[in-house]
């Protein structure tokens, strides 16, 4: 792990091993420093709010300045935001945790535009699909860990250890990461609105961003509000929701650390991006419906292996469609379309839930069916970089 690609590995997994030993406890925890079942989706989304407004920025920051400093300032945001949720003891606490963890979220993207920078068209998928993969890990660790840590240590323990882990990301990435070099000398000076602007005329970039959009508003839309859901409907407490997202953890690496390379080359990366989508999208209606815990633990899998599909199939053709210039501006657009469906998702996932236990998942499944239709099965032949 001591080459770019294995810091940027480590980088994103600490991020997600953060983010997943939270990911259990948070609404269980906000509901007993009474939050409501709106408050909880408001809590969620603030940490969303966050990188849809810092993505854009520190990716074009990152194509102007440089990837190295963006990265490093983000861990180090991200272990500030981690010290504070341990000492959380009212709500206005735990949202501002969760804005300096959204602040420190926002390196997703350039580590991506880093990815980019330094591996050719052929090989991206693949190197993506590490970054997913680490996303996985992140979530076979981060809610195990999470729920042990809460039921057997306590909350602060939940959040002194991803601090002090992402204290020695910082340490190893300033000694480690080197600058890329990058085929074009500094971004080109689009400002945000002509990033919009260009996306939305691309006829593959458009769609990507606005799948991008979609996909992650249906995703989160089940994300929060399964927790309350199995919580109420089958009586897990925070160890056994830990342990259910670390195995939809282990199947999501499976995928996208080692078998999305030979799968992309030899069917494409459309083709996947629309079984994945099929795949989540069938699951996600499903879900609710389950009697027992095994069937509900088979849907979930499902649904996780489509979604080790579609995360690195709708990057690698987004960075695909942008220029080596603006690597760092596209994929921060399309980060930052992601960052608005996770401000929304919870906060209507959640009033659906207050409605009906069903509704949120449902609803999320039938987006996922109508993005297949409208976005991904009449996409455009890919253009190329060259092309932007």
């Amino acid at each position: 792990m001591n080459t770019p690609i294995g810091i940027l590995f480590v980088t994103v997994l600490l991020d997600l091993v953060g983010f997943g030993i939270i990911l259990p406890v948070l609404p269980l925890y906000a509901r007993s420093l009474g939050a409501s079942e709106l408050e909880i989706g408001l809590i969620a989304s603030s940490f969303s709010l966050m990188t849809l407004l810092f993505s854009p920025v520190l990716g074009r920051w990152s194509d102007r300045i440089g990837r190295r400093p963006i990265l490093l300032l983000c861990i180090l945001f991200n272990a500030a935001g981690y010290a504070l949720f341990a000492h959380a003891t009212t709500l206005a606490l735990l949202v501002f945790s969760r804005i300096l963890n959204g602040i420190g979220a926002s390196n997703i993207s350039v580590a991506q535009a880093y990815i980019a920078d330094t591996t050719s068209e052929s090989d991206r998928a693949r190197s993506l699909g590490l970054i997913g993969a680490a996303f996985g890990i992140g979530f076979i660790i981060g809610p195990a860990l999470g729920g042990f840590l809460k039921a057997h240590v306590g909350l602060a323990a939940v959040g002194y250890v991803p601090s002090v882990l992402s204290v020695l990301n910082a340490i190893a990435a300033w000694i480690r990461l080197p600058e890329p070099q990058r085929h074009s000398a500094l971004s080109t000076r689009k400002n945000l609105l002509e990033t919009v602007r260009d996306a939305a005329a691309h006829p593959v970039r458009g769609r990507l961003v606005t799948l991008s959009f979609t996909y992650w508003l249906a995703f989160v839309m089940m994300q929060i509000s399964f927790i309350l859901f199995a919580n109420e409907r089958y009586g897990w407490r925070e160890d056994a929701i830990g342990g259910v997202f670390a195995l939809v953890g282990v199947i999501g690496a499976s995928i996208q650390g080692g078998a999305i390379g030979p799968l992309v080359r030899r069917f494409g990366e459309k083709s996947l991006l629309a079984v994945g989508l099929m795949c989540f999208s069938i699951g996600m209606v499903l879900l609710p419906w389950m009697p027992s815990t095994a069937p509900l633990l088979v849907i979930l899998a499902l649904m996780s292996a489509g979604s080790a599909l579609v995360n690195p199939t709708m990057n690698s053709l987004l960075s695909q469609s942008a220029d080596a210039g603006t690597q760092g501006a596209v994929l921060g657009l399309s980060q930052s379309a992601a960052s608005l469906a996770r401000i929304i998702g919870p906060v209507v996932g959640m009033s659906l839930y207050g409605t009906r236990h069903e509704l949120p998942y449902v609803t999320a499944g039938m987006i996922g069916l109508l993005c297949l239709g409208v976005l991904v099965i009449p996409l455009p032949a890919l253009q190329h970089s060259s092309t932007s």
